[in-house]
C-alpha cells in the first residue's frame, strides 16, 4: 500500500487538474451560451465539452480512492486538460466574430459570409470531434474499468477477502481460469464475494503485472547495491545491429501464443536476475530481453508494465555502455528509440522528444554503418512527429521529416525489391517480422507518410499529395507480401487522405469514391476489429456517404448512411461522437437539397439516440438539437405531421428544462418557433396563436438574455402575425407586427435586429397585411425593405410579392419584369425533388401568370396556371396550407379559361373549386375558413380588379359574391426602408 502522504499528494494533483478542467469547460460553455442564434452548432460543442468533464468528475467521485494511486490516470487527466485548453484557444477566433470592430450591416454581412462559406461550422465540428477524441483517448488509455477492478482486487486481497459484500467489476470468467492464472486453490476462490466475476484478460494482466513489479524490485535492489556483474560483450552484441519490426497477429491463437511467450520470458528474466549474484546470466542478456518483453507487452496493451521494462532496458544498456561504449552504443540508441515511441503512444510527448534527442546525439557518435544510418533515418521521422505533437513550429518538424527521407533515398530505399517474409517457424502463424531491406522499405514508407502529414497540415497540399502517392505505392507493395492489419491500415489511411475535399479539383469524385470503398473493404476484412479499427470503418463509411452526395447520388449515399447508422446503433462506447457525425451527414443531404434523404437520415438519428439514452450521458440539449434537425428536414421534405410531433416533443423537453434552469430560455424560444410555424402550415393557425400566447415562459415580463432570445421572439411575432393573417384578423395581425417593430428598436444587444433575416420576415408579412388591408403604398415600402434584408442574408427574395404589389398600384411594366426575373431566378428549383423548393418556383409562376393574363398573353398564362394547379393538387395533401394556394390557382385558372372563351374548362375549374371548399368544410373546417378568407383577399386585390376590368367575363360561371373589404387596421409604427452600414 502507498504511504498516506503519497496518496494525499495524488489526490491533490488529480483534484486540482479536474478543477482546472471544469473551469475551462464552464468558460467554453458560457462563451457560446451567450452567442447569436446561428451558433447552435457551437453551443452543442460547448455542451458536449461540459458533459465530458462531468463524466470524468462523476467517475472520479465514485472511484477516487482507487484512481488517486494510479499515476497514468493523473497523467491522462492532465493531458485532457491541455487538449481542452487547445479546443478553447481555437474557439476564441470564432467567438470574436461577434465582437468585430465593424458595425451595422457590414459586420452582419461579414458574419453571414463566414457562415455561408461553412468555414465556421466546419471549424466547430472539427473542434467537437477533437473534444470527443480527447475523452475517448482518456477513457481508453487509462482503461478505467480495468484500473478500478485491479484496485478493488488489490484491496480485496489485502483484506484477506474479508469484505464479503464488496462489489467488484462484473466480468464473467470460470474458476478454471482463476486457478490457471492465480495459482489459487478452490478454497481460496470460494472466499471471494459471490458477485466477483473477473475476465481472463484481467487476470492475465494481474499475473504479469505482479511479475513486472518483482523484476522492478530486483533491479532496484541491484542498482542500490551497485551489484551489476562486470561482463564482456556476448556473441549477440558483438554482431552489427540488426533492427527489426515485429507485428503480432490479432487472432485468438496469436494472442494466446504471445501471452504464453511473455510469461515464459518473464519467468526466465526474473530467474536470471536472481542468479546474477551467483554468477548467473549476465545483465546484457537482461537488457536485451527486457527490451523485447517491453515491445511484447505493449502489443498486449499493458502500457504501464511495458514502460517499466523499457526504462530498465535503457538503464541497463547505459550501464553496459560505460565499459564497452562502441559495442553497446547502437543497442542503447535502439532502446532509446523504442522507449521514445512507447512514450509517444502512451501520450508522454515530452518524454518521447527527450528520448529522441538523446538517441540522435548518441547515433552521431556511432561508427556509421548501414544499420545505424537506417536507425537514424527512422528516428528522424519519429522526431518530426513528436515535434508536431508538442507544438513546435511546423518548419522544425518538416526539416526532420525531409532529412529522414533524404537519408532513406541516399541508402537506395526507393529501389529496393520487397522479398517477403521467411517461411517456417511460429512467427509465420503468430507474428510478422520484417528484417533487412524489407524493413528499410517500410521505414521509408513511414517517413514519407510523416512528411505527407506535416505538409498537409502546413496547407502545402500539392506537395503532400505527391509524397502521399509515393507512400501509398510502397505500402500497397508491402501489403501484397506482408498480410497484416498494420500495413492494411496504412493503405486505408492514405486512401482516406486522397478523399479529402482539398483534392476535389485534382482527384475525380469517382476515384475518391473508389478509394473510400477500398478503405472500408480493407477494414471489414480484418477479423475481429478493435475499437479503433471499428471507428476507422465508420469514418470511411461517412466519407463514402459524403462523396456520393457530392456526386448527386443521394439514394446510394443514403444506403451507405444506413449501413453506417447500423454500426453506430450497436456501438457500446463513444456513440456520442458518431451521432454527431451522423448529424453532419444529414446536414450534407439537406444542404444539397436532398430533403427526403435528409429527413430519413435524421429520423434514423432520433431512433438511435432514443435507443441509446440509457448508455449515453443525459443531454437534453443534444436531444433537442437532434429533434430540431429532424423537424427542419421533415418540414422541407413535406412530412409535416412527423415534423409537428418532433417539434412538440422538443418543446416539451425544453419546457421542463426551462422550469429547472432559467438560462434555458434560448432553447425554449427556439423550440417554440417550430411548432408555431408548422401548425400554421398544417392548417391550424389558431393553435399556433394559442401556443405562443399561452406559454408561461414568454410575454411582457420575460427576462431577455441575449440577441438569440430577441431574434427568436421576433420570429414568434412573425408567426403570430402570419396566423392572424390566415384567419382574416387583420387588426390583430397589424397590432402584432407593431410589437415586432417595437422589439427590434428596443433591443440593447450589439447586433442590430433590423438587419436580421427574421426582421425581413416580419416586413414581408407586414407587406401582405398592408396589401390585404388596401394600403398598397405601405405594402410596397415594406416589401422593398424586406427584399433588401433577404438579399443581404442570402435568402430567397420573394419577388413575387413585389410584383403583386406593383400590379396593384398600376406599375404594370415593372410588375412584369419583376415576375419574369423571379421565375428565371427560381427556374432551377423546378427540377428539385423537394415539393417545398418547387413551391417557391410555383409562387413566382403564379404571379407571372397574372401579369401575363392582364397583358392578354392567354396562351402562356394558361400554360403557367395549369402547371401551378397541377402541383398543388398533387402535393397539398401533405401540407394543408397549400390548399389555400390550390384554391387560388383553381380560381385563376377558371377565370382565365372563361376570359379566353374556353367556358367548358372554366366551368370545370369552378366545379373543382366548389368541391374543394365543400370537402374542406366537412373534413377540416378551420382550413376551409382560411381558404374562404384568401379567396376573398384575391377578389379584393386591385390587381385582380384591374384584370377583370380589362377582360370582363361574358358568362355566369364566375359570378362571385360581394368581396369582403379589408378590415379596419392600423400599423402606426413606421419601419425603415434602408439601414446604414
Amino acid at each position: 500500500m502507498a504511504d498516506p502522504l503519497s496518496v494525499a499528494l495524488a489526490a491533490i494533483t488529480l483534484g486540482t487538474t479536474l478543477k482546472d478542467l471544469t473551469e475551462l469547460a464552464l468558460k467554453l460553455h458560457e462563451s457560446f451560451k451567450k452567442h447569436a442564434h446561428n451558433m447552435r452548432v457551437a453551443q452543442s460543442l460547448a455542451a458536449d465539452t461540459l458533459e465530458i468533464v462531468q463524466d470524468i468528475e462523476t467517475f472520479y467521485t465514485a472511484r477516487g480512492d482507487v484512481l488517486d494511486n494510479l499515476a497514468d490516470v493523473r497523467d491522462a487527466v492532465a493531458r485532457l486538460s491541455m487538449d481542452m485548453q487547445s479546443v478553447y484557444d481555437q474557439c476564441v477566433p470564432i467567438l470574436q466574430l461577434g465582437n468585430s470592430p465593424e458595425g451595422g450591416l457590414r459586420r452582419t454581412l461579414f458574419k453571414i459570409e463566414q457562415w455561408r462559406s461553412r468555414k465556421v461550422e466546419s471549424d466547430i465540428r472539427n473542434l467537437r470531434e477533437q473534444a470527443d477524441k480527447c475523452h475517448r483517448r482518456f477513457m481508453r488509455h487509462t482503461q478505467l474499468g480495468t484500473a478500478v477492478a485491479i484496485g478493488e482486487l488489490k484491496g480485496a486481497v489485502s483484506e484477506g477477502f474479508s469484505a464479503t459484500t464488496r462489489q467488484l467489476s462484473a466480468l464473467q470468467v470460470s474458476d478454471a481460469n482463476v486457478l490457471a492464472f492465480m495459482g489459487s486453490t478452490p478454497a481460496v476462490i470460494s472466499t471471494l464475494p459471490p458477485d466477483v466475476m473477473l475476465s481472463e484478460d484481467l487476470l492475465f494482466k494481474l499475473y504479469v503485472g505482479g511479475y513486472v513489479r518483482k523484476i522492478d524490485d530486483i533491479l532496484k535492489n541491484l542498482a542500490s547495491k551497485q551489484s551489476y556483474a562486470v561482463e564482456e560483450p556476448d556473441d549477440h552484441h558483438t554482431q552489427p545491429l540488426d533492427p527489426y519490426t515485429s507485428f503480432l497477429f490479432r487472432t485468438s491463437e496469436a494472442i494466446e501464443y504471445a501471452r504464453g511467450n511473455a510469461v515464459t520470458e518473464l519467468i526466465r528474466v526474473q530467474q536470471g536476475l536472481l542468479n546474477i549474484g551467483a554468477d548467473g546470466n549476465p545483465i546484457q542478456e537482461g537488457a536485451r530481453a527486457l527490451g523485447a518483453l517491453s515491445i511484447d507487452l505493449e502489443e498486449l496493451e499493458m502500457y504501464s508494465e511495458s514502460l517499466i521494462l523499457s526504462t530498465w532496458s535503457v538503464d541497463l544498456y547505459k550501464t553496459l555502455s560505460k565499459s564497452h561504449r562502441d559495442v553497446y552504443a547502437p543497442y542503447l540508441a535502439f532502446a532509446f528509440s523504442n522507449h521514445a515511441l512507447l512514450s509517444y503512444n502512451t501520450g508522454d510527448f515530452a518524454q518521447a522528444m527527450a528520448m529522441t534527442t538523446e538517441c540522435l546525439s548518441l547515433l552521431k557518435t556511432c561508427a556509421p554503418t548501414f544499420a545505424t544510418e537506417v536507425l537514424t533515418a527512422r528516428v528522424l521521422s519519429e522526431s518530426a512527429l513528436f515535434r508536431h505533437a508538442i507544438g513546435e513550429h511546423s518548419s522544425a518538424s518538416l526539416q526532420d521529416a525531409e532529412d529522414s527521407v533524404a537519408v532513406f533515398e541516399r541508402l537506395g530505399a526507393g529501389q529496393m525489391a520487397i522479398m517477403g517474409p521467411e517461411q517456417g517457424g511460429n512467427y509465420t502463424t503468430f507474428r510478422l517480422n520484417l528484417r533487412g531491406e524489407d524493413q528499410v522499405v517500410r521505414d521509408y514508407a513511414y517517413a514519407l507518410d510523416v512528411q505527407r502529414l506535416i505538409l498537409y497540415r502546413m496547407e502545402r497540399y500539392e506537395e503532400a499529395l505527391d509524397v502521399g502517392g509515393k507512400a501509398l505505392r510502397l505500402y500497397r507493395a508491402l501489403g501484397q507480401h506482408y498480410k497484416h492489419i498494420d500495413n492494411q491500415s496504412q493503405v486505408a489511411t492514405l486512401f482516406h487522405f486522397l478523399c479529402n475535399d482539398v483534392y476535389r479539383g485534382v482527384i475525380p469524385l469517382s476515384s475518391a469514391l473508389k478509394y473510400a470503398q477500398e478503405a472500408v473493404q480493407i477494414w471489414e476484412e480484418v477479423q475481429g476489429p478493435t475499437a479503433i479499427e471499428e471507428e476507422a470503418i465508420l469514418d470511411y463509411l461517412a466519407m463514402q456517404t459524403k462523396i456520393l452526395v457530392e456526386m448527386g447520388r443521394p439514394r446510394d449515399a443514403l444506403t451507405v448512411f444506413q449501413k453506417l447508422a447500423s454500426r453506430v446503433r450497436s456501438m457500446a462506447t463513444n456513440q456520442r461522437m458518431y451521432i454527431h457525425k451522423l448529424q453532419d451527414l444529414a446536414s450534407i443531404f439537406f444542404d444539397k437539397y436532398h430533403y427526403t434523404e435528409a429527413a430519413t437520415a435524421s429520423r434514423t438519428i432520433v431512433e438511435i439516440y432514443r435507443q441509446s439514452v440509457d448508455s449515453l450521458p443525459t443531454s437534453q440539449r443534444s436531444l433537442i438539437n437532434i429533434l430540431l434537425d429532424n423537424v427542419k428536414h421533415c418540414g422541407y421534405a413535406n412530412h409535416i405531421s412527423e415534423a409537428l410531433l418532433c417539434s412538440d416533443e422538443a418543446l416539451a423537453i425544453a419546457g421542463q428544462q426551462r422550469v429547472k434552469d432559467v438560462t434555458f430560455t434560448e432553447e425554449y424560444l427556439d423550440c417554440l418557433g417550430w411548432p408555431a410555424y408548422l401548425s400554421i402550415e398544417a392548417g391550424y393557425p389558431q393553435q399556433a396563436i394559442n401556443q405562443i400566447q399561452g406559454s408561461p415562459n414568454i410575454g411582457p415580463a420575460i427576462q431577455r438574455h441575449s440577441i438569440r432570445c430577441d431574434s427568436d421572439m421576433l420570429y414568434l411575432i412573425f408567426c403570430k402575425a402570419l396566423a392572424f393573417l390566415r384567419l382574416g384578423r387583420l387588426s390583430l395581425a397589424s397590432a402584432t407586427i407593431a410589437e415586432g417593430y417595437d422589439l427590434a428598436e428596443s433591443t440593447t444587444s450589439t447586433l442590430n435586429l433590423q438587419e436580421e433575416g427574421r426582421y425581413g420576415l416580419l416586413l414581408h408579412v407586414s407587406a401582405l397585411v398592408h396589401r390585404c388591408g388596401g394600403k398598397q403604398d405601405d405594402a410596397l415600402t415594406a416589401i422593398k425593405a424586406a427584399i433588401a434584408i433577404f438579399e443581404s442574408c442570402g435568402w430567397g427574395r420573394r419577388l413575387y410579392t413585389l410584383s403583386d404589389v406593383q400590379a396593384d398600384i398600376g406599375l404594370d411594366a415593372e410588375a412584369v419584369c419583376t415576375a419574369e426575373e423571379d421565375v428565371q431566378s427560381t427556374e432551377h428549383f423546378a427540377s428539385s425533388s423537394s415539393p417545398w423548393v418547387k413551391h417557391l418556383h410555383n409562387m413566382s409562376q403564379y404571379s407571372l401568370c397574372l401579369r401575363l393574363f392582364f397583358n392578354g398573353d392567354f396562351t402562356r398564362a394558361r400554360q403557367l396556371i395549369l402547371e401551378v394547379r397541377s402541383f398543388y393538387e398533387w402535393h397539398a395533401h401533405s401540407r394543408n396550407a397549400w390548399f389555400i394556394d390550390l384554391a387560388r390557382a383553381l380560381r385563376a385558372e377558371g377565370i382565365l379559361e372563361c376570359a379566353s372563351n374556353r367556358h367548358a374548362e372554366g366551368a370545370a375549374a369552378r366545379t373543382r373549386l366548389n368541391e374543394l371548399q365543400q370537402r374542406l368544410r366537412t373534413t377540416h373546417p378551420d382550413l376551409a375558413h382560411q381558404v374562404d378568407v384568401y379567396v376573398n383577399y384575391e377578389r379584393n386585390y386591385p390587381a385582380w380588379k384591374r384584370i377583370l376590368e380589362k377582360h370582363p367575363l361574358t358568362c355566369s360561371h364566375w359570378v362571385e359574391e360581394e368581396a369582403i373589404t379589408g378590415q379596419e387596421y392600423t400599423i402606426t409604427h413606421s419601419h425603415p426602408t434602408t439601414h446604414s452600414a
